[in-house]
């Protein structure tokens, strides 16, 4: 027969399983969310690290906050950066790290 502390520390640990299992996933932050878009949509910059690319990205945000047309920022993407993702650079950044540029 099992003691007391023993069926206690059992259901210790099934309650902390539930408990994992039950909590909602931790939220992913603008930057992680913005490099898994470019990864899975292949519009990653080349020979960036992911650092640099979040920061080309917030750059963008920056350029079209300060009056640049979303088509002349993909075009700038596209030949600062020598490849034909700027489309859809520029649209996971204004939809992960400047939300509030469309609104």
């Amino acid at each position: 027969m099992k003691n007391t502390f023993g069926i206690a520390v059992e259901f210790a640990v099934v309650l902390a399983g539930v408990a994992l299992t039950l909590a909602p996933p931790a939220a992913a932050s603008p930057e992680s969310q913005f490099l898994d878009e470019i990864t899975t949509i292949n519009a990653t910059l080349p020979d960036k690290t992911p650092n640099e690319m979040v920061a080309a990205g917030y750059a963008a945000c920056a350029e079209l906050k300060s009056g640049t047309s979303v088509l002349d920022e993909m075009s700038a993407i596209q030949q600062r950066y020598h490849f034909d993702q700027g489309t859809l650079f520029v649209s996971a950044a204004t939809t992960n790290l400047c939300p509030d540029f469309a609104s």
